[in-house]
């Protein structure tokens, strides 16, 4: 055969092997494409670290937290300023971040897990999780790395301790581990199509029980919990932040089931009584992937629905909803707008008269506090203080309302105005403020004025929790100057025994019991009786929210010594009381 035709032949063959590789190469790389885009889609790691890598540990795709913490650009290529990051595994030193994970990867030929190692980021530490998949989607032998990140510690303050994996305080796993093993279940769960369930418990009204009863006391609560949970070997239970205890529950599909679960654990809590005090909770759920695919997203929803539960009553069970996740954005918005409005003196104060039935003369005037809001307007109390209770800033309401009152205070000493007591209302919360007495001592002083002309309000529930505290605490604040008034009464149940404890100057009945006075008989037997046990007791009976004079003529009978409502007067502006007493 003709030499120039064998070769031709074996050139055309070669053509053919090439151009047959070429299209299987294509071929590949597209469908890596499509699943690398497929998986980027559906995995929706927003807030996680993730890389692919080539076969020759090459990056072929890094999400914008994966290029914000190794500092690459677009071609996935090392900055020049790129900051260096180090992978710290067990007692070894800490080493290139992708070197280590190339030691790694050649050691496991499956898909692995690196849990609870340090990633060093120019001199601190990130305790983390790290995520290796070399199996299922990826094509080629590519493998995908996805770094699970948590807070940031600092070299120095890091000592030789657990690996965090256990709460230290409650031996129960930590909420680290939580994420590491809910990040695990949502990869395992997307191959088999499978869905898992969180349920988040938490203690209602901790924050009261912390400030009346003390952390020594909660801190046995919490402890007494955990232990009831270690019993419990069917559930798989973590400790997260403060009283929130965090359950995972695998291969649930049946909704009634899941809330029967929830009502056990509710219902056999409340059994419980540690440290003489009786408890509830409440507890948050969401479902996956309905409610979120991946750790974070899941567990910042089933927050929300916990915080949903517990705001609409105690022993309440929710499902997490998108429409909770608006009202979540709107009440961190009101949030934010909270705090501008104190900066900027956009709050301030109503006073409403309280007057003697007798004399009909105006003793007494209850402080109100008001919002003008810059977009809203006008916002009454009700709007904001329950987000602000919950967010902490009630301290500092409760703080602008002592200050702005004294001075309104003096303003009207000045020009001459008569006395009467100022009456603000206090949350427990406030009683929390370090040398909260101190600082009204200096205000108080600042201003010349006689604590004695002030009085305190605080609700029958609030004051109840803990009679103990709540009897020395009063006793500080009349020590001071302060008289003190028990408002809500009849709202809760008080025994006659509690009440005597107090140093109080006055009981105002709950407006519940005023509202149909005159109509209701059952109301007039209740309301006098208690008048008559708040005069056995010593104090003076004031009733709330009276609007028609008819219920006014019925206290007068009844023996009942002031009241407040809009049969009276609505509440005025500082100008409009001004005016009202001159």
């Amino acid at each position: 055969m003709d030499i120039k035709l064998m070769i031709g032949i074996v050139m055309i063959m070669l053509l053919g092997v090439f151009l047959l590789l070429y299209r299987w190469h294509k071929k590949s790389t597209q469908i890596l494409v499509e699943e690398l885009n497929l998986f980027k889609k559906e995995k929706e790691f927003f807030s996680e670290a993730m890389l692919v890598f080539s076969e020759d540990y090459k990056i072929t795709f890094a999400n914008q937290s994966a290029k914000t913490l190794f500092s690459l650009n677009d071609t996935y290529q090392k900055m020049a300023n790129a900051k260096e990051v180090e992978l710290k595994i067990d007692t070894s030193d800490a080493k290139d971040f992708f070197t280590v994970l190339k030691q790694e990867s050649e050691k496991n030929d499956d898909s692995f897990h690196l849990q609870n190692v340090l990633l060093v980021i120019v001199g601190k530490m990130k305790q983390v999780n790290i995520y290796v998949d070399k199996s299922g989607w990826n094509l080629n032998k590519t493998i995908t790395c996805v770094v699970d990140m948590q807070a940031v510690v600092s070299k120095e303050t890091r000592t030789l301790q657990k690996d965090g994996g256990e709460d230290f305080f409650t031996g129960l796993p930590s909420q680290f581990s939580a994420f590491s093993d809910i990040n695990s279940l949502v990869m395992k769960n997307q191959k088999y199509s499978e869905s898992f369930t969180l349920l988040l418990l938490g203690i209602d009204h901790f924050d009261e029980l912390q400030t009346t009863l003390g952390p020594g006391v909660t801190n046995k609560i919490i402890k007494e919990m955990a232990e009831y949970f270690k019993d419990n070997e069917r559930l798989k239970i973590y400790r997260m932040d403060c009283d929130k205890f965090l359950c995972i529950l695998e291969k649930t599909n049946n909704d009634e089931k899941i809330q029967d679960t929830a009502r056990g654990m509710i219902t056999e809590l409340k059994k419980k009584e540690i440290e003489n005090v009786r408890f509830t909770t409440s507890l948050g759920i969401v479902n996956y992937p309905t409610h979120g695919e991946n750790a974070t997203k899941l567990i910042n929803h089933v927050y929300v629905a916990l915080d949903e539960a517990q705001k609409e009553s105690e022993s309440n069970i929710k499902f997490f909803t998108k429409e909770f996740q608006g009202i979540h954005r709107d009440e961190v918005k009101m949030n934010e707008d909270i705090q501008a409005g104190l900066k900027n003196h956009d709050f301030f104060l109503y006073y409403q008269p309280v007057f003697n039935l007798k004399t009909e003369e105006m003793i007494g005037a209850e402080a109100l506090i008001r919002w003008n809001h810059p977009r809203l307007g006008l916002i009454s109390a009700d709007k904001f203080l329950e987000v602000a209770k919950r967010t902490g800033l009630i301290i500092d309401i409760g703080e602008y309302a002592f200050r702005e009152a004294i001075k309104q205070r003096k303003v009207w000493n000045d020009v001459g105005l008569k006395k009467f007591k100022i009456t603000l209302n206090l949350s427990l919360k406030e009683m929390q403020v370090d040398k909260l007495i101190q600082k009204l001592e200096i205000l108080f002083e600042d201003n010349s004025i006689d604590p004695r002309e002030f009085n305190l309000d605080i609700t029958e529930s609030s004051a109840m929790v803990n009679i103990e505290k709540t009897a020395m605490d009063f006793k500080l604040f009349k020590d001071l100057g302060l008289s003190i008034s028990l408002d809500n009464f009849g709202a809760s149940a008080s025994s006659l025994k509690d009440l005597q404890r107090l140093p109080l100057s006055m009981v105002k009945i709950d407006r519940s019991l005023i509202f149909d006075l005159y109509s209701n008989l059952d109301n007039q037997i209740t309301v006098k009786a208690m008048i008559a046990l708040i005069h056995g007791l010593g104090f003076e009976a004031v009733a709330e929210g009276v609007e028609t004079s008819r219920e006014s003529a019925l206290l007068y009978d009844f023996g009942c010594d002031h009241a407040q409502g809009y049969l009276f007067s609505k509440p005025l502006a500082a100008g409009e009381l001004h005016d009202l007493l001159r």
